[in-house]
This record gives structure tokens, C-alpha cells and sequence, in this order.
């Protein structure tokens, strides 16, 4: 026997093989809260099944009290029949296209999150230098944010790949001609990096390597974190009248990051030195950017050139009394001797506000990122009156010997 209890108080009897399901009395439960009319008469009433003493699930009570009292419901809303012995059923075309979706979801974040460096990059520039200490403060909390913001952008975007990876794995292990007859559903905990099951029978031997497993063995196949990231931790330095050496280490990664600057005073150049090294102190990573500016007094415009590997950026600056009216950068990229243009930004100043438009534009002269920045304000070292003084009889002249 299979009661039907109506708001805790009245309970009606029905026999077993003509009274539905407790799971089917829970989508009525459901359909109930919604104001939908039950199937079992009486209106939308809030009801919950409860089994007579032996049945499984439900309000079930035994010599030692009740247990799992929504056992079926719990049952009804995690019901998974994919978990039973029916035959599985692996579309590994869907697999692999899934995968793929995950890696294009990963670099479309990538991209996008190159938009984000104004978050620190403005901080930055607007408490620069001699700032009271609260504007120092709010510059360091500003900054520290935005760090954050990226980490957890990079290892979202890791969490992505690992996603994608996952979903390859399955497909190879299922699209094996020789795995066919001895996949087992554990093989899916296997791709999600469960040591507790077996190796699947097929899987290529250069599959299985997990993303921790890879951290733990230092691999160059992990890639650095950002710039910008509050992985790095606070880099030490170390300076010679020519260079600057900082270095700063990942505690996650085990990585450390070694930026050397280099420059000759009177040349007009810099070049920056980014080597990234593993565990075991082997290079992940290397990068050099080399930066040269001239300044052309007949046209008022400073010309600075960065090149780094195959990308070069040229940015214009022209000036009007000393402070800039307009700014122009340009970049392309050489691939087999050509060179093609991958986008440009361009600063316009305005000349009554004075506020900043800076712009970005991509390789088709689409803007892609776009931010208005207000006139920056003179500082003021100090006042000619203290607010006070209307109130302060010592200071007003209310107050005579």
C-alpha cells in the first residue's frame, strides 16, 4: 500500500498496482508548486508519498526509526539510467567536436581577455609616482584585483582545454577498433584522471598524462601564467648600470619567470628578456621584445618601434606645446616574408575636454575595444586657507587677547 499524504495532516490509502509511482507523485509535487492541477484530483496541493514499512524509498520506517525519508525523491531527481547496464551508446563524432568547441572557447576567452588590461594598466597610471598614501592603497588593492581577475581567467581557460581534452580522450577510447569489445564505463573516470580505475584497453600509448600529473613532473607543456597574474609572486631584483633583472616564481606551476632589461644610455633602445624555466630549471619558455624610439623635433612626433619575434608595432605620438594630441600604433606580423596588418589602436585627444578616446581596431578595421579616459587634473601640494578657519576663532579673528 502507497499513501498519499496532502499537507502533513489527512492520508489516503490506494493499493500498489493501481496507485502511481513515488517518483511519478513527485513530478506531481512539482507540477503542484507551479499551479499546475494534479493528475490525482484534489488540486494543486503539496503532497509527498510515503511507502508502507518494508517498501524501498519514501517516509520508510524501521525498528530503528525512519530512514532516508526522501530517498525517492532524492532517487527521482538524481536518475541517471545511463549508470545501469544497458548497453552504452558513444557518439565519438560528437565527442571530438566537443572537444574542439572547448579549445575554441578557450582562445575566444583568451582573446577577450586581452580587453582587461585596462584594469590594471589605469590604476597604475592615475596614482603613479609621489600619491598620498590612501591613493597608494587603493592603486595597490586596484591592482591586486585585477591580478586576481586574471588568474582565475587563466585557469579557467586551462579548465577549458582540460575539459576538451577529457572529452578526446573518451572518443579515442571508444573509437578504437581495438578497444570496442572491452570499454567499460570507468573508462569515462579514466579520462577525468581517476588512478582507481584501469588503463583502457587501445588508448594510444601518448594519451594519458593528466594536467596535475604534468605540474608535478615540471612539463613544458604547461603553459606560463599571464603576465599579470597573481601566480607570479612578488619578483626580487637585481640591477647593474645597464640591466635589471627580476625574478618571480609560481608556487602552483613550480615555474619561475626571469625578466632581464637591458638598455644603453643614449641609444634609444630596450630590449626585455622573458625566460621561463620548470622544476627541473629546463626552459619553457623564451620571448625578447626590442623597443627603439626617436623623437623628430620637425614634426613634433616621437616614433617608438617594438619588435618581438614576427610582430612589429610602430606607435606615432605627435605633441602640441609639450603635451599629446594624437596617438597612432600599427602593427603587422611577417610570415614568409610578407607582412600583413593584424590591427591598430589610435588615441584622440580632445582639445576642449582634454579627455582621451582610445580605440582599437582589428585587421578588418573592425573596433574590437574602445575606453574614454577623463582629462588628468593638476596635483595640489597644499591650501591657502584651511577649511577650519570659518569656524576657528584663533584663525577668523573671533578670539581677541
Amino acid at each position: 500500500m502507497v499513501y498519499l499524504k496532502v499537507a502533513g495532516s489527512i492520508e489516503w490509502g490506494y493499493p500498489t498496482q493501481t496507485q502511481p509511482s513515488c517518483s511519478s507523485l513527485f513530478v506531481g509535487y512539482i507540477e503542484a508548486l507551479r499551479g499546475v492541477s494534479s493528475p490525482f484530483g484534489g488540486g494543486p496541493l503539496p503532497w509527498h508519498c510515503v511507502p508502507s514499512a518494508g517498501e524501498t524509498g519514501g517516509m520508510m520506517t524501521g525498528k530503528d526509526g525512519p530512514v532516508e525519508p526522501y530517498s525517492t525523491e532524492t532517487a527521482a531527481n538524481t536518475h541517471a539510467p545511463w549508470v545501469s547496464d544497458d548497453p552504452l551508446k558513444v557518439d565519438v563524432t560528437g565527442l571530438r567536436d566537443y572537444a574542439k568547441d572547448m579549445l575554441d572557447q578557450q582562445l575566444d576567452l583568451a582573446s577577450r581577455s586581452a580587453h582587461l588590461t585596462h584594469l590594471a594598466k589605469m590604476p597604475h597610471d592615475a596614482w603613479q609616482g609621489s600619491v598620498l598614501g590612501e591613493a597608494a592603497f587603493i592603486r595597490a588593492q586596484l591592482m591586486g584585483n585585477a591580478a586576481e581577475l586574471t588568474s582565475y581567467l587563466s585557469n579557467l581557460s586551462q579548465t577549458l582545454f582540460n575539459i576538451g581534452s577529457a572529452a578526446q580522450t573518451i572518443a579515442d577510447i571508444y573509437g578504437s577498433s581495438d578497444a570496442i569489445g572491452a570499454t567499460e564505463l570507468s573508462d569515462v573516470l579514466f579520462a577525468f584522471g581517476d588512478k582507481h580505475v584501469p588503463r583502457p584497453a587501445g588508448l594510444p600509448s601518448n594519451v594519458g598524462q593528466t594536467y596535475e600529473e604534468a605540474l608535478a613532473a615540471g612539463s613544458k607543456e604547461v603553459p606560463p601564467a599571464q603576465e599579470g597574474s597573481a601566480e607570479w609572486g612578488t619578483p626580487t631584483t637585481t640591477s647593474s648600470p645597464y640591466q635589471t633583472t627580476q625574478t618571480s616564481f609560481n608556487a602552483t606551476t613550480g615555474q619561475t619567470r626571469e625578466v632581464v632589461t637591458t638598455s644603453v644610455p643614449g641609444s634609444g633602445m630596450t630590449v626585455v628578456t622573458t625566460t621561463v624555466y620548470n622544476r627541473s630549471h629546463q626552459v619553457v619558455s623564451t620571448s625578447s621584445t626590442r623597443t627603439s624610439t626617436h623623437y623628430d623635433v620637425d614634426t613634433n612626433q616621437q616614433v617608438k618601434v617594438v619588435e618581438t619575434g614576427p610582430s612589429t608595432t610602430t606607435t606615432t605620438t605627435t605633441y602640441d606645446d609639450g603635451k599629446v594630441t594624437h596617438e597612432d600604433s600599427r602593427s603587422t606580423t611577417t610570415v614568409d616574408g610578407k607582412s600583413e596588418s593584424t590591427g591598430h589602436r589610435e588615441v584622440k585627444i580632445d582639445p576642449v575636454t582634454g579627455a582621451r578616446t582610445e580605440t582599437t581596431y582589428n585587421a578588418k578595421g573592425e573596433i574590437t575595444d574602445q575606453v574614454v579616459i577623463g582629462a588628468e587634473t593638476d596635483g595640489q601640494l597644499g591650501v591657502e586657507k584651511p577649511i577650519s578657519e570659518q569656524y576657528d576663532p584663533t584663525l577668523n579673528g573671533g578670539l581677541h587677547p
